[in-house]
């Protein structure tokens, strides 16, 4: 199991750097082919928002300023993307080959339905971490893609931090959104410098889920250290994200969304919390 494939939104602005030079680096380790997508929205969706009254030469004048602006942004991505892809050694062509390597693409529509049918074709989809998110367009296509592409997420924070290597916190709770996201890293897992179960229980440890766990880690040659955490006064939420602190470990594995997206958007929860807090890289599936 490997990721072949990453696929990384662009959009043209300062953002794009910092998550294609993390998808390059797990890239480089998995001779991976990073695709970077940049959705051009169509103009013509703005339209209904524009109210009644406006001429036709002022509609079409917004229209082409937005074009423009799109064919500026497009070929800002463009540029980023081969910058740090040669100095990546990741050759770019199209189409793709196997191996590392890069391409670029650009898709007209909704961000989030584009995106969520180029991460069905993907293996890892590359975000930026919520918590240092300003585009609430790219906020809203992860969400998106984390529930409807059914493929994981690596979140990175604008500040660069290892992630190839580097120590992993597992967030377990038994469900089948945790399972997900663990099967998702395993070829991070493999690399791991070590492996750090949290289970977060305000009651008794659950043995049997920590024992499958810990069972299913083994056939892939893995070892962890496990850990009961006992939240106290604090939310899942909180305790999760300190926990994972306090081991040193600099990439979290989490389930997202474990109940159904309503609940967790009305109700709180982890998911939420880490998309508002948590600034170190993240791997999530649904």
């Amino acid at each position: 199991m490997s990721y072949r494939k990453i696929l990384v939104p662009l959009t043209g602005g300062e953002r794009d750097p910092h998550v294609l030079n993390a998808a390059f680096e797990v890239a480089k380790a998995f001779g991976s082919h990073v695709s970077g997508v940049y959705v051009r929205p169509d103009p013509s969706e703005v339209l209904p928002y524009l109210g009644e009254g406006i001429s036709a030469g002022v509609i079409q004048e917004i229209m082409d300023a937005s074009r423009e602006a799109s064919n500026r942004a497009a070929a800002v991505a463009r540029g980023t993307l081969d910058r740090l892809a040669k100095a990546a050694g990741a050759p770019v062509h199209q189409p793709a080959q196997a191996g590392i390597g890069a391409s670029f693409h650009v898709r007209e529509g909704l961000s989030e339905e584009v995106l969520v049918e180029e991460a069905r074709l993907s293996d890892l989809v590359v975000f930026d971490t919520p918590a240092d998110a300003t585009e609430t367009v790219l906020r809203a296509a992860m969400e998106s893609v984390l529930i409807n592409g059914r493929k994981p997420l690596l979140l990175v924070p604008h500040r660069p931090a290892p992630i190839v290597g580097a120590k992993v916190a597992i967030g377990w709770d038994g469900g089948a959104a945790a399972a997900h996201a663990i099967s998702a890293a395993i070829p991070l897992l493999a690399r791991a410098e070590a492996i750090e179960i949290l289970n977060v229980t305000s009651g008794p440890i659950d043995t049997v889920q920590l024992d499958r766990l810990r069972d299913y880690l083994r056939l892939h040659g893995l070892a962890a250290v496990e850990h009961g955490i006992n939240p106290g006064g604090q939310s899942t939420a909180i305790a999760l994200t300190e926990a994972a602190q306090r081991t040193g470990a600099r990439l979290l594995v989490i389930g997202g969304y474990g109940h159904s997206r309503l609940r967790e958007l009305v109700l709180g929860g982890v998911t939420r919390h880490v998309f508002a807090n948590v600034t170190m890289p993240i791997l999530m599936a649904h």
